[in-house]
């Protein structure tokens, strides 16, 4: 019994170092890279798209606002917002997509750890012969294997594992940030429709007040049928647009209902008027959103985990080591585990190494570069839709204030322009054509200017967006997985 336990612990001891210097081996004969993939994303975006300074408005802080929903003076979107952060089913998603890859990430984790697994078998055999009695087997097994992480392969799956998680929080910032401006964008779509409909309701008191006026001069002989039919068209297209804006105005509620997880019912009433729009205090620096948006974030993070892509896909290349180790009873029960005999005897060591895969192992390193490669590009394309979106935000700044400005003047002079021709129309010196195109030009310049005001608070909600988002843009701390309160 001595002697064979010697040479067992023997043998064992020997196994170790035979396979590890077989795998050393390998190891130069492959000429493998042991440093990891190293992505700068970043730092190429810069050396091939040198941007401004800084953009047209300059900032003394980062953003224009840290909490850019509530820098609009509207309570009623302020809670739209918060509701639809809650209750929204595109962040619902975006979090069950976290919570999956958490778990993921638990799974590779798990092969850092030996691999245990234990069986148990139980027979009866019943003979029909009295003289030979009945028997019971039961035969249990417990087997174990663990694989030593010699070239950080384990390790590298897991850090991919962890930064894919990092990935899909930024995916969950990222649609946090857009369901706000949606939001946000909806609401003033919303008021904007309501106004509007305002708008065409008064439109209609206009050209009714007009045939009232048109129909007494008809009966007094100083106007024509024809004039009185003017005057029934003209009231006919502005019940028209009224339907039409009305449709309008309901089909927006519905769509903010939708956001907020609500019924489509059309039941979200839009407020009397358009918020004034918050003064723009400056608007960063085009690389601080390399490290402020989303999607930016999330692209970085997995253009990093692609990296270790690359790794896993260089190490497949190389042999792996399998310890294992399994002890069996027959009619002993469980207490034979215990034999250190029977323990010792089932250890083995098993090596495994490509030898020829056709050329598939090397390929998939081409495939995994040439991902990288087409990951790269794509996020230099995105940063440079996210330099577009603010640029144009920013001139939209400017030309949508001029824009208004120049409508104020329009409506104001159209407003004097009818109320003279109308005057002049009651005493038969002027045309109902000239009446009409009056109307028609103040209804029209009324109607670009709501839209205008509400189109200075879209571009600002885009601007916002663009850069990043703020507040409303990150996650709330105890949402996030613990591997990521403690990065910050």
């Amino acid at each position: 019994m001595n002697k064979r336990c010697d040479i067992v612990f023997e043998i064992r001891s020997v196994v170790p170092v035979v396979a590890l210097s077989i795998l050393l081996t390998g190891c130069s004969s492959l000429n493998f890279k042991t440093e990891p993939t190293q992505v700068s994303p970043q730092a190429a975006v810069m050396a091939d798209i040198p941007p401004p300074p800084q953009w047209v408005v300059p900032a003394p802080d980062a953003l224009p606002s840290t909490d850019w929903v509530r820098a609009f003076p509207d309570s009623i979107l302020i809670e739209l917002v918060d509701e639809a952060l809650r209750e929204n089913t595109d962040i619902g998603v975006a979090y069950a997509r976290l919570e999956a890859s958490i778990a993921r990430e638990k799974i590779s984790q798990a092969d850092r750890l030996p691999s245990v697994t234990g069986s148990a078998d139980v027979s009866r055999t019943e003979r029909s012969n009295e003289f030979i009695p009945d028997s019971t087997g039961l035969s249990t097994s417990l087997n174990a294997s663990w694989e030593p992480d010699l070239w950080g392969r384990i390790s590298d799956n897991i850090s991919a594992a962890e930064i894919e998680s990092e990935a899909i929080a930024g995916d969950i910032a990222g649609a946090r940030l857009s369901i706000a401006g949606q939001v946000a964008q909806g609401w003033f779509n919303l008021i904007e429709a309501r106004l509007l409909a305002d708008l065409s309701r008064r439109e209609i008191e206009t050209q009714e007040r007009a045939l009232r006026l048109t129909q007494r001069r008809f009966e007094s002989g100083v106007a024509g049928s024809s004039d009185v039919r003017l005057a029934r068209s003209a009231l006919a297209q502005a019940q028209a647009s009224q339907a039409g804006r009305e449709q309008r105005l309901a089909a927006f509620s519905r769509q903010v209902e939708v956001l907020l997880n609500r019924y489509p019912a059309s039941a979200l009433k839009a407020a009397t008027d358009l918020p004034d729009l918050p003064p723009l205090t400056g608007a960063g620096t085009p690389d601080y959103i390399l490290t402020q948006r989303p999607d930016l974030i999330a692209a970085e993070r997995r253009l990093a985990g692609q990296g270790f892509q690359i790794d896993l896909a260089r190490k497949a290349l190389m042999p792996r080591l399998n310890l294992s180790g399994a002890t069996f009873a027959n009619g002993g029960g469980f207490d034979s585990f215990f034999d250190i005999d029977a323990l010792v005897a089932n250890i083995a060591a098993g090596l495994t190494a490509p030898i020829f895969q056709g050329g598939r192992l090397r390929a998939n390193v081409e495939v995994q570069e040439a991902v990288l490669k087409q990951q790269l590009q794509s996020y230099i394309g995105t940063v440079l839709d996210a330099y577009l979106d603010v640029e144009n935000a920013l001139d939209g700044e400017a030309r949508l204030a001029e824009s208004e400005a120049a409508l104020r003047v329009a409506v104001e002079e159209a407003l004097q322009a009818e109320r003279r021709l109308e005057l002049r129309y009651s005493e038969g010196l002027v045309t109902i054509l000239q009446l009409l195109d009056a109307q028609t030009r103040r209804l029209s310049a009324e109607g670009q200017l709501i839209s205008a005001r509400a189109e200075r608070l879209q571009n600002r909600v885009r601007l916002h967006v663009a850069l990043g988002g703020g507040a409303y843009g990150d996650i709330p701390p105890d949402a996030l997985p613990a591997f990521l309160r403690d990065q910050g």
